[in-house]
């Protein structure tokens, strides 16, 4: 102990300062820097004590992010310095060349120089290299791979097996690999297998498998087989003894899926079933009560989903089958100019809408099912616009433009820079863009006032570089607007004076980038505002001062809260978990609960059953949640029991939310397919209508009139006539 507390002043004696301990926002300088490539920067923070293998929170190191933007200056100076090559970001488990795959922004030969430096410093993912020589026919490469170190028996007998039609050089080179023994399979326990278990669905056929586990080991039922035991031969990697073989697989340490490889068949990917349905007896009834639509039609519209974004449009019917083509119950359509996927508001005799014109640029879009993220950069002029409509023609009633200027942020190839719903009261009518703010309208178009907010960076949590755009919408309280920012660069929640723009409170968020919009679950004790996020929180909707948090919840979070028979219904669909919370007003403080296992804090809750993009619908004693991915399950809201889990006939993506009017459910998909379904505890489809244009926006109701928004359109559905015009 005496060396030890006398070896600091001999090292000051020595001049040699004692480095202080990095910081939080040291780290983050650095992984900025990496991120750009400034090797001066990074070399600079590295020599002042910022550790080379920082990470943040999801494992990834300044090195990867430098691999993963093309600077390999930069992975050299770090991989000098000590950098592990061989290391795994702990989200998605990818390793650095696996890592420069998921973002692709590299080119080939950035990405082959990158590679031979990670060989150079001793990487162990050489089998990985290997396979990209052998895929590009670079036999050099695949050279400096095998020379670098022994594969795994099993990865070179992969190699050999595939070289059939292989370049002759790159044989020579596979013949003089070394190998090592495989290591051995993980000896699993009976608890520790129970990870695995459960029923898997294939996503576009009835084929399903159940993995069970009996004594100490797994069994494997494909389709209602006899079940078949498995042997473990790697991390997450079983076979039969006939050879069969199942692969699990998932993200951020969880088992998401399994691959199975059956004699005879193509290989099958399926996913864990989100619900096994209990039937329509066990539906318990609508804990709301009221069965009967209301007297009176929904006029207005408001918001995203309508009043209180509920989805509901009751009070006259809305058309079930219809024609684009004929023009058979389209009352009419317009052309919108440049892109957005906001949907549709209505007060009264008006429709608003907005939308990002870009100058002298093609504006387009992507769909379908896809788990890609590329972020499209339309560095041109863009123009933010709002729009208004007559509701009963279609009549432009005039235009106004919000801001002006080339987009500070990317969007998703999948988004637009005019994502957000607008909201009104029928006096105000607030907007936010990225890059143009938020900004306060009367019903004629006039501006009254306006914010910047700058360029909104939501994008992937893992990276802010990956910018898909922002989506959340205003949401109106009392005089009030409150906007949810949940961004890199700074997360909170704001409320401003909807009369004169002030800022009202304004609330930090330690939270990841999402695009979900709040919404006031009433209670006796006075209203919460629900905000959804990777933690989901209640505030004080007048002060935003903080009442309660709650997760786990998913990383990646787009729904807005539902609320209905005095719950909140909170849901997401994205790792770590995929949870639909059920919660009454009154929860405060901290939160952290099993949501699989239930919790008396909550009226029910699921650790698995929230979709990634749609939010839900609370209609008549039912949750209705439609998956990305072209499922339905009802759950009944009293209970969270499973009613039905159904897929749509013609399939589809489904990134717009369901909404119901008159006993009916409308759903639409990017590929342009409505379907019309009955409500109720029984999937019933009444029809599937083409629009012929992607259906990114939920649609609008007004007086049974469908207000649709595509990419570049508005089209009306059904709907009361005028009496005085008979239009």
């Amino acid at each position: 102990m005496r060396l030890i507390r006398t070896s600091i002043p001999i090292l000051v004696l020595l001049g040699l300062a004692a480095v202080p301990a990095a910081t939080a926002d040291d780290r983050e300088s650095l992984f900025a820097a990496a991120r750009a490539g400034d090797l001066d920067a990074v070399k600079r923070l590295v020599e002042s004590g910022v550790p080379v293998d920082a990470t943040d929170k999801y494992g990834t190191s300044a090195m990867m992010m430098a691999a993963s933007s093309g600077y390999p200056k930069t992975v050299g100076f770090l991989l000098e310095q000590g950098a592990d090559p061989s290391r795994k970001e702990t989200f998605y488990g990818a390793n650095v060349l696996g890592w420069m795959g998921f973002r692709g922004m590299v080119d080939e030969a950035t990405t082959r120089e990158i590679a031979l430096l990670l060989l150079e410093h001793g990487s162990e993912d050489r089998d990985q290299v290997l396979g990209m020589a052998i895929q590009n026919g670079d036999v050099e490469l695949a050279r400096a791979a095998v020379e670098s170190g022994p594969l795994y028996e099993s990865a070179l007998e992969r190699f050999t097996a595939g070289s059939l039609n292989m370049d002759p050089a790159l044989k020579e080179v596979l013949e003089l690999a070394k190998t090592l023994p495989d290591p051995p399979p993980p000896s699993y326990t009976a608890r520790e297998l129970e990870r695995f278990t459960g029923r898997y669905q294939d996503g576009s056929s009835d084929r399903s498998a159940k993995v069970e586990v009996a004594g100490d080991r797994l069994t494997l039922s494909v389709d209602g087989g006899e079940p078949l035991a498995l042997e473990a031969t790697g991390e997450q990697a079983f076979r039969t003894a006939d050879g069969d073989v199942a692969n699990f697989f998932g993200r951020a340490g969880t088992v998401e899926g399994i691959q199975l490889m059956l004699a005879g068949s193509m290989p099958m990917a399926m996913r864990r079933s989100v619900a096994e349905p209990q039937g329509a007896a066990a539906f318990t009834g609508d804990r709301a009560a009221p069965a009967a639509a209301p007297a009176e039609p929904t006029v207005h519209w408001p918001a995203f989903r309508g009043a209180g974004a509920s989805g509901v449009g009751d009070g006259r019917d809305a058309p079930v089958e219809w024609s684009v083509e004929s023009g058979e119950g389209v009352l009419w359509s317009v052309e919108i100019p440049g892109l957005g996927n906001s949907s549709p508001v209505v007060w009264g005799d008006k429709v608003f809408v907005t939308t990002a014109v870009a100058e002298d640029a093609e504006q387009k879009i992507r769909t379908g099912l896809t788990g890609a993220g590329d972020p499209v950069d339309e560095s041109v002029e863009h123009r933010w616009l709002v729009l208004a409509f007559d509701k009963r023609t279609g009549e432009r009633l005039w235009e106004t433009e919000v801001g002006r200027g080339v987009p500070l942020t990317k969007r998703h190839f999948k988004a637009t820079q005019a994502n957000s719903t607008p909201v009104t009261d029928g006096e105000h009518l607030v907007v936010v863009f990225p890059t143009a703010g938020l900004a306060c309208l009367d019903l004629d178009g006039e501006i009254r006032w306006k914010k910047e907010l700058g360029g909104l960076n939501a994008g992937a949590f893992s990276d802010p570089a990956i910018e898909w755009g922002f989506a959340s919408s205003p949401f109106l309280y009392d005089s009030t607007v409150i906007q949810q920012v949940d961004v890199h660069g700074g997360q909170y929640i704001a409320a401003w004076d909807l009369e004169t723009g002030d800022e009202i409170w304004r609330t930090e968020r330690e939270v990841a980038p999402s695009w979900a919009t709040p919404n006031i679950l009433p209670g006796p004790e006075g209203d919460e505002l629900v905000v959804n996020g990777s933690t989901i929180h209640g505030y004080d909707p007048k002060t935003g001062a903080e009442l309660w948090s709650l997760g786990p919840n998913s990383e990646l979070v787009i729904a807005t809260p539902v609320i209905g028979g005095g719950r909140a219904y909170v849901s997401a669909g994205y790792p770590p978990v995929k949870p639909i919370y059920a919660l009454e007003p009154g929860l405060r403080g901290a939160h952290e609960v099993d949501p699989r296992a239930g919790d008396d804090k909550l009226a029910w809750s699921l650790g698995i059953g929230g979709a990634y993009m749609p939010t839900p619908l609370f209609y008549r004693g039912l949750l209705y949640v439609v998956h990305h991915n072209g499922r339905i399950v009802a759950y009944d809201a009293t209970t969270g029991a499973a009613i039905y889990k159904s897929r749509f006939s013609k399939g589809g993506t489904f990134t717009g939310s369901p909404v119901a009017v008159n006993g009916k459910l409308y759903a639409g998909t990017e590929e342009g397919r409505l379907y019309v379904l009955k409500a109720g505890p029984k999937y019933e489809e009444l029809a599937v209508n083409d629009m012929k244009e992607p259906l990114m926006a939920t649609p609008a109701v007004s007086e049974g009139m469908l207000l649709l928004r595509t990419p570049n359109q508005l089209i009306a559905l059904g709907g009361a006539r005028s009496e005085e015009t008979g239009s």
